[in-house]
Formats: C-alpha cells, sequence, structure tokens
C-alpha cells in the first residue's frame, strides 16, 4: 500500500529487527558529528525510516521525541527523492534541539544517502 505524500504513515516505518539489520548491513552512508544516516534498497515503492535517539546522547524524553519529530518530518518532505530506500537514523552525540540549523543539516544527508 503506497503513502500518501502528506503524512508519515506507518508503511513509512521500520519496525522489526531484521529490517534494521538489513539497512545496518549496507555500505550507504553519510555522517558527520552529530547524525549517521544509512541507507539501502527496499522493494516497495515508497521509502521508509527507521530511528536511534539513545538516551545516551540526549537525556531528556521531551528532547529525544522533539528530535524525532523534526526528522520525520524532514523525511516527509523528501520522500519523493527517497522512493524505495530505507533508511535508518542514528543520533551519533549532544545535539541542541532548538537550533535552527538541524533541518538544514538534515536535508544535506539526505542528498548525500541516496
Amino acid at each position: 500500500m503506497p503513502s500518501s505524500g502528506k503524512r508519515f504513515r506507518d508503511n513509512n516505518r521500520l519496525k522489526r529487527p531484521d529490517e534494521f539489520k538489513q539497512v545496518f548491513s549496507s555500505k550507504h552512508r553519510s555522517s558527520d558529528n552529530s547524525f549517521l544516516f544509512l541507507a539501502s534498497r527496499n522493494n516497495y515503492d515508497w521509502p521508509r525510516l527507521g530511528l536511534a535517539v539513545p538516551k545516551k546522547h540526549i537525556n531528556s524524553a521531551v528532547e529525544r521525541n522533539r528530535l524525532k519529530r523534526i526528522i520525520r518530518e524532514s523525511f516527509r518532505l523528501n520522500k519523493k527523492k527517497l522512493k524505495g530506500n530505507d533508511i535508518v537514523v542514528v543520533v551519533r552525540n549532544k545535539l541542541d534541539v532548538n537550533k535552527k540549523n538541524i533541518a538544514l543539516i538534515l536535508a544535506k544527508h539526505w542528498d548525500k544517502v541516496i
């Protein structure tokens, strides 16, 4: 079932450990001090996203959830060019969630990972 371009639907999520494992074994990567993006092709006509935002790097649940919302929104806006890919975003270091440039950093990674 393809997803609408306007929403982040359930079929746009990576859910099972084997789906994450397949993406982690892929060679398509993009990274900087804050994020690691991993990508692999999927058998669908739509992209799927998995998130790994550890407590170790973002202590506050409010900030972790806010960062996940920001990443999902950026993914939703870039869905058309990510078509047919599974992508996992891993937060690598402490990050100020209130910074306005997070969207620019994410946009650079979306272009680089595919």
